[in-house]
């Protein structure tokens, strides 16, 4: 079985990171609901395509 080339979960830091944003302003956006996030165990992470369709609904000129 070949591993994906891009990996489909980030942690909180990585998610800040490909956003540009602070981990605080992840923890907003994940507290109000703006960002889902995935428990494993003790550990929270964030799903590329939340991500992405984060940066989707905050493009301006979006309706």
């Amino acid at each position: 079985m070949k591993a994906p080339s891009q990996k489909q979960l980030y942690s909180r830091r990585e998610s800040a990171q490909y956003l540009a944003i602070s981990m605080r302003k992840i923890d907003k956006l994940a507290a109000e609901g703006e960002l889902p996030r995935v428990k494993v165990g003790r550990a929270t992470r964030f799903d590329l395509l939340d991500l992405r369709s984060l940066i989707e609904r905050n493009k301006e000129g979006n309706k």
